[in-house]
């Protein structure tokens, strides 16, 4: 009977470590899978923006804490750390960072930063091109490659990290795809953006795990998000050193070009010392906003026009609303113009036969009307704020007054795009 007993008591004992076992895994699938980020691409850009790479605050003490200090080789390159980590990590790849852009060489290389400089980043893949390494060309999309970039910012020194602030989740949850451009496919090494100086972004970054779409590569990379205004106090909570690691890597595929496991991952590891003071987010803040319009500028530049078309050149139409003749419109465009700094150069109306018509818009709830907008187009060039050269249509408008009447009309906005100056004759 005692050998019964105990032979219950042992199977019990056996059954509930097991199932403790199974809830731990549960748990730390769950809590990995939480901060996943959405794949689509949305069409507001603040959603677009990925989510601050730095971390979420969420905990897991069911995870095994991860020496995540990379070993350092000189004071100006780390190569990949020796630690085991459940991916193929690349042993011989080296990384340096500068204040300056690289070009050819690792020369300027430093390993420590403050929160006032801009830095970039060198890999060095021993000889060995870039596309080999990766294995970039087993990407199912042939028409572009790229690799996905993660960043992790903590604290210097800090044990105990929670999960989120491991290599693991980084790689898992909050890493992007960077554009690799197919001139640099079988360079040996690829010079990219940490925290790049606004004017000198040359790393794009999409928001899909999975880009379809070489268009969708439209984010300033590396540190950026991290410095956003909504994101640098979580990413910084107080002055100090921090360690930034850098993770660049690729799936495996297999032969449909499908993502394998994730320890099947091919992984590249840098870090370099960061020395941030709170007297700087300021600039920073200001910096990361200017970056995400220095890439809205460099996308519209892509599509501005090179001439004007030929009814520009041709027209000699001469409208019959009264409202679109240049003694009223001439001067309506002007005064828009100097109120928002721009620079009027000219404007003509697009041929249109009959009355100029107007389009009414009414409230959704109350469906009375609210204002109307002319049909007809009044095409302008100026020069913007920045000196760019602009051709737009003028998006003129009459607020609704009652009784059937419109109030007097002005103009709203602008409408178009940029052009070459050289284009305007």
């Amino acid at each position: 009977m005692k050998i019964i007993l105990s032979f219950f008591i042992y199977m019990l004992s056996v059954s509930i470590t097991g199932q403790a076992q199974i809830l731990k895994k549960i748990k730390q699938k769950t809590e990995s899978v939480i901060d996943k980020p959405a794949t689509s691409i949305s069409q507001n850009i603040e959603d677009e923006v990925p989510e601050n790479i730095q971390g979420s605050g969420l905990t897991n003490n069911l995870a095994p804490e991860t020496n995540t200090e990379s070993t350092t080789t000189s004071s100006s390159t780390t190569n990949n750390n020796k630690m085991e980590y459940p991916f193929i990590i690349i042993s011989d790849v080296k990384f340096y960072f500068s204040d300056k852009p690289f070009t050819n060489s690792n020369a300027g290389a430093k390993s420590s930063f403050t929160s006032k400089d801009f830095i970039y980043g060198r890999m060095e893949l021993g000889g060995k091109k870039l596309a080999d390494v990766f294995k970039l060309n087993e990407q199912p999309n042939k028409d572009f490659h790229y690799l996905n970039y993660g960043i992790l910012i903590t604290p210097k020194g800090k044990s105990n990290l929670n999960y989120d602030q491991t290599i693991e989740h980084t790689v898992n949850n909050r890493s992007r795809p960077i554009l690799i451009r197919e001139n640099e496919m079988n360079n040996t090494w690829l010079n990219f953006d940490v925290l790049a100086e606004p004017s000198k972004i040359s790393t794009l970054q999409a928001v899909a795990e999975l880009p379809d779409n070489i268009n969708e590569f439209k984010f300033a990379a590396g540190m950026d998000l991290a410095t956003r205004e909504d994101k640098i106090q979580q990413t910084f909570p107080s002055n100090g050193d921090y360690t930034v690691q850098l993770v660049l890597w690729n799936y495996s595929f297999d032969d449909w070009g499908k993502p394998l496991e994730s320890d099947k991952n091919i992984i590249a590891l840098g870090e370099f010392n960061y020395q941030f003071n709170a007297k700087d987010g300021v600039a920073l803040i200001a910096n990361s906003q200017k970056r995400i319009d220095g890439v809205r500028l460099a996308q519209a530049m892509k599509s501005k026009y090179t001439r004007l078309p030929d009814w520009w050149h041709s027209n000699h139409f001469t409208p019959s609303d009264a409202l679109l003749k240049p003694a009223t419109l001439t001067p309506m465009i002007k005064n828009y113009c100097s109120r928002y700094g721009l620079t009027y150069i000219n404007h003509k109306v697009y041929p249109y036969s009959g009355p100029a018509g107007w389009t009414i818009y009414n409230d959704s709830q109350t469906g009375f009307p609210v204002s109307r907008r002319l049909n007809a187009e009044a095409w302008t060039l100026y020069k913007d704020e920045n000196g760019q050269c602009r051709f737009a249509v003028v998006l003129i408008d009459e607020n609704y007054a009652g009784g059937g009447k419109y109030g007097s009309p002005y103009i709203s906005g602008f409408s178009g795009e940029f052009i070459d100056c050289s284009a305007i004759k």
